[in-house]
């Protein structure tokens, strides 16, 4: 897995390819010719349970999903409705 960080809004994308075209999923600005590098350690890559898209788990323990945007926490973010 590989990672570029956008030079626009500075958060991380990842892909298995580095190519063709690379968009960043936060502000669609082109990363075509940004470097990449293997993915860390701690980018632990998951399936998002919305959407299938591609989610990646932050140091902070918040796992943020590249295509719809949907973040998760562990139990502690689940909020129970009354």
């Amino acid at each position: 897995m590989l990672k570029k960080v956008c030079p626009n809004c500075g958060k991380p994308s990842y892909s298995a390819s580095e190519f063709g075209l690379w968009i960043c999923p936060h502000c669609e600005t082109s990363l075509r010719y940004i470097p990449a590098e293997p993915a860390e350690k701690n980018d632990d890559i998951a399936e998002c349970f919305w959407c299938g898209g591609r989610m990646a788990r932050f140091k902070d323990g918040w796992a943020v999903c590249s295509d719809c945007g949907w973040r998760y926490k562990g139990k502690e973010s689940e909020v129970e409705e009354e």
